[in-house]
């Protein structure tokens, strides 16, 4: 099923709407009610010209001219001009009148109350007005779990700015682009990481640095944001080469966490904070909490153990719970009835086991558990399933939660009718202003809708149909897009960073469930330019330093030519399964020179399926992943009868050597079960 404004050669118009936003629009289809054509008819590239010559800001009118008018007020001191409206700092300021001494965060066994975050809070929002943050600024954020992490979040919004997470572990110039892409000019972090921090053009702030407040920051004036105003930047995979940065705004989240009808939400639920920042559920999980008085317990830092995860539900009194589609599989197998506390479990990130779900009702019906489906471009969620009676062949990903609507629609834009396939839209409160600083993606994916006048939807590109129930069942994608371990990821992405080094003259990436437990891979092909030997280890480091763990391909195929479908396309499924797991490293192989390394070297070959592997070999060049790695450390802890330290350190020097050296420095002995779900419980 294609994308109806993904033909090169079709024939468009530019339309705009009373907010001046910009939407590619087939020139074979009317022009919806409250929007009117700019530009056009004319070929797709010369209207995406139009676009990016002529929507360069991206701020919605009514938008811009409240931050000018607040700009006058503030010029005279007048801060009369309130732009109220359902906004993150003012439902939160609502709890803080409420709930002042009740808890508002649990992280190591101590507590703050809501007015104790806040008013640590509006400290760090005085230093960040002094550092120039105000509306619409984009402040960085790179923090491990923590009080501080959340504190941060807080005082940014008071401060009138939005927050960008990024991870530490990113690369240097996948982390700087982020930031100067979203134009941060402030990255704020604390003392566990400041020695990671890549040089970067912005304002490093320590927020572990007494600061004493001064004159100036402590005297200016707090904005006060509207509905639509931006509240945090999350970046996705971009099939151009380089990340989107989703701009959310301050509606979208209270859409996500008030009022909801998917879950319960209210100050007598502990919600757990166990996803990244840069992994969209967190904003579930924190604002879930702190929007509606309930308590966040902030999980410790560092590489996920499962019976710790167990214990920390249990001992903190955990009700609601989201876990990603691989770690909900694996606490069900190792850990079902430590699930018996909760009240709530929403589950989601790629395709939901029945079987998992249907042990969980059976063992827990007392637990509403819950499919949680939706793109980031719509904040989080737009579906959710309430799993009432067992699933059959799949789980169904629901009905559109509060303040959303869906369209499924043919090629032509036309409804589909119920039980046929057809291309997922969404639209409502959730909507993303757009991908900030792109405006010519953002009027590709976000359209008119056709149901409101003047509004826009955004075409999510699954392929979905209406159920016998009513409710939505997933097919799959319909264009490059897949998930990995949690992760969207644009294969164009990776295919973008291939060809973009020496020696490739083409490259394809694409899926694959054929290599060990049938997990998911991510599998390139290339086609070389001449013949170089050193082709694939080159290709492995230039991959390292460009792009994130979870989107560097467990195996890299050279081949003399692509196989060709009779239309003279790449024939993807007559590529040839790889060994997934090939000795394509950057090391010579090196033995074992201890015994402990020597049962390390077996297990990691065991659980990576190779006949070897040597003391330097990087687990993760071999083919491995954060759910390989979750049945290795519980292997390692079983075979050697210590309890290896669940941090981020085996991310770090994921190595024979390295596990060894944690191991022969572990002082605890107990076996016990581990596990690592990278793209939940990273740093």
């Amino acid at each position: 099923m294609s994308n109806l404004l993904e033909d090169q050669d079709g024939t468009y118009r530019v339309v705009v709407n009373a907010e001046n936003q910009h939407a590619l629009w087939p020139e074979f289809a009317d022009v919806p009610a409250g929007w009117d054509t700019a530009f056009g008819p004319a070929g797709r590239a010369e209207c995406l010209d139009y676009v990016e010559v002529n929507w360069s800001t991206m701020t919605p009118t009514s938008l811009a001219a409240q931050l000018d008018q607040a700009d006058r007020g503030r010029a005279t001191k007048d801060n009369a001009t309130t732009r109220l409206g359902d906004t993150i700092t003012e439902q939160f300021a609502e709890q803080v009148r409420r709930r002042a001494d009740a808890t508002a965060l649990r992280f190591r066994g101590e507590g703050l109350t809501y007015a104790e975050l806040d008013e640590r809070a509006d400290r760090l929002a005085r230093r960040l007005r002094g550092l120039g943050v105000g509306e619409e600024s984009v402040v960085g954020v790179c923090f491990e779990r923590s009080f501080e992490m959340v504190i941060a979040l807080v005082a940014i919004l008071k401060a009138g700015g939005a927050y960008l997470p990024v991870h530490p572990t990113e690369p240097q110039e996948r982390f700087c682009y982020m930031l100067g892409r979203a134009g941060a000019q402030v990255l704020l972090t604390h003392g566990p990481l400041i020695d990671r921090i890549p040089e970067v053009d912005a304002t490093v702030v320590n927020v572990d640095d007494p600061v004493e407040p001064t004159s100036i920051d402590a005297d200016l004036p707090a904005p006060r944001a509207a509905a639509d105003s931006l509240a945090y930047v999350c970046y996705t995979s971009g099939s151009t080469g380089q990340p989107k940065g989703v701009s959310v705004t301050h509606q979208g989240v209270c859409r996500l966490v008030r009022d909801g009808d998917y879950a319960d939400f209210g100050p007598d639920e502990t919600f757990l904070q166990l996803c990244a920042l840069t992994f969209d559920p967190a904003t579930f999980e924190i604002w879930g909490a702190l929007l509606n008085g309930g308590r966040l317990v902030i999980h410790e830092p560092g590489t996920l153990s499962l019976p710790d995860l167990a214990e920390c539900i249990k001992r903190e009194g955990v009700s609601t719970l989201w876990l990603t589609t691989g770690l909900f599989h694996r606490m069900v197998d190792g850990h079902l009835d430590d699930l018996v506390g909760l009240r709530q479990l929403l589950a989601g990130g790629d395709v939901l086991s029945p079987a998992h779900i249907n042990r969980v009702r059976q063992a827990h019906p007392h637990v509403r558990l819950v499919n949680g489906y939706g793109p980031t471009e719509n904040t989080c969620f737009t579906t959710c399933h309430n799993v009432q009676e067992p699933v059959g062949e799949t789980v169904p990903i629901g009905r559109a939660i509060t303040g959303t609507r869906v369209y499924v629609l043919d090629e032509k834009l036309r409804p589909v009718p119920d039980g046929e396939w057809g291309q997922l839209y969404t639209a409502g409160e959730g909507l993303a202003r757009g991908y900030l600083g792109d405006a010519r993606k953002t009027a590709q994916q976000f359209l008119p809708d056709l149901s409101r006048s003047g509004e826009r939807m955004y075409s999510v590109g699954d392929v979905v149909r209406v159920g016998a129930d009513g409710a939505l069942e997933f097919r799959g994608r319909s264009d490059d897009q897949v998930k990995v371990g949690g992760y969207r990821v644009e294969l164009g992405e990776i295919v973008a960073a291939l060809a973009g080094q020496p020696g490739v003259k083409e490259a394809v990436v694409i899926i694959r469930q054929d290599g060990p437990g049938g997990e998911k891979a991510l599998v390139a092909y290339v086609v070389p330019e001449g013949d170089d030997e050193t082709l694939v280890p080159d290709l492995r480091v230039a991959l390292r330093e460009r792009l994130p763990r979870h989107m560097n391909p467990a195996a890299i195929v050279v081949m003399g030519r692509f196989p060709l479908t009779r239309n003279g396309k790449i024939d993807r499924a007559a590529l040839p399964a790889p060994d997934l797991v090939p000795r394509e490293v950057d090391s010579e192989y090196e033995a074992p020179r201890t015994p402990v390394e020597g049962l390390l070297a077996d297990l990691v070959a065991d659980a990576l399926g190779v006949e070897q592997v040597g003391v330097h070999d990087d687990f993760f060049e071999l083919g491995g992943n954060s759910l390989i790695a979750t049945d290795l450390l519980s292997q390692i802890r079983k075979a050697l009868a210590v309890d290896v330290p669940a941090t981020r350190l085996f991310f770090e020097n994921p190595t024979v050597a390295g596990l060894a050296e944690l191991v022969e420095t572990t002082t605890a002995a107990a076996p016990a079960e581990n596990a690592a779900e990278n793209e939940q419980a990273a740093t």
